[in-house]
């Protein structure tokens, strides 16, 4: 993803939140999206299925990043060994939450990674462990989604964490955090993704946005966020479907 980002002033992802099938890479490609994240946090998706997925989307070559539900060592570490692009942890609030992720997901000396390399994340084939190690590090990406009113009081110390990649907003659950559930017009959020895109850039880190709300996604946009997530493969069947009765039945 910061490769792309090299030549981009930005990066358009979506969701996949509940359906299963090995070819929604090639689907999501096709489309023309730039990435994906695979929802393991809300959603139900098993060890195997990301794995297919991950391999899939290496092969049409969409980065594939998963929401984690969990900080454990052994969960984190499972996705990284199937070659997964980076990770999405959500509800961040500390800077000691999101170091530890980073400690999982990154080999020394940014972290503690396992080494085992013949495994999907090097192709199975490594002859140079010491610069693979290196290359990983640079390309695999850890993000902090932001959606709590502690995570904003620490977002300096968050974003300064070493290792990490960016810094994303969470607007459902932040908004109901901050008192104002679903008010993405509120000054009270608008100065909190300010916030937040501000800290980022001056740690130099990436950051954006997962919304369905086109012009929320603009407006981060031309704040300068680089990371834009829009809807959702739900999102998208059912608006697609709502758009075609209505045609059918007017």
């Amino acid at each position: 993803m910061k490769t792309m980002l090299s030549g981009k002033k930005k990066l358009i992802g979506t969701f996949l939140s509940e359906l299963y099938s090995p070819n929604i890479p090639v689907l999501f490609k096709s489309c023309g999206f730039d990435y994906f994240v695979v929802d393991c946090e809300h959603g139900c998706f098993d060890y195997g299925e990301v794995a297919a997925l991950s391999a899939v989307s290496k092969q049409v070559r969409i980065p594939m990043l998963v929401r984690i539900s969990s900080n454990s060592r052994d969960h984190i570490l499972k996705y990284m060994d199937m070659g997964v692009a980076g990770l999405l942890v959500p509800m961040v609030s500390t800077s000691d939450e999101i170091r530890q992720v980073v400690e999982y997901a990154k080999y020394e000396p940014w972290g503690k990674r396992g080494i085992t390399t013949k495994r999907a994340h090097s192709n199975y084939k490594c002859d140079d462990i010491l610069a693979y190690m290196e290359q990983a590090n640079q390309e695999t990406v850890v993000l902090a989604q932001i959606e709590t009113a502690e995570g904003l009081k620490n977002i300096k110390q968050i974003a300064e964490t070493v290792g990490l990649d960016g810094l994303i907003v969470g607007p459902t659950d932040l908004t109901s955090d901050l008192g104002i559930a679903m008010q993405f017009e509120s000054k009270i959020f608008r100065d909190a993704v300010h916030r937040i895109y501000q800290h980022a850039s001056d740690a130099g880190k990436l950051s954006g946005m997962i919304i369905s709300n086109t012009n929320v996604l603009r407006d981060c946009e031309r704040l300068g966020m680089q990371i834009l997530c829009w809807n959702s493969e739900l999102g998208m069947l059912m608006k697609g479907a709502e758009l075609g009765l209505k045609e059918l039945r007017s």
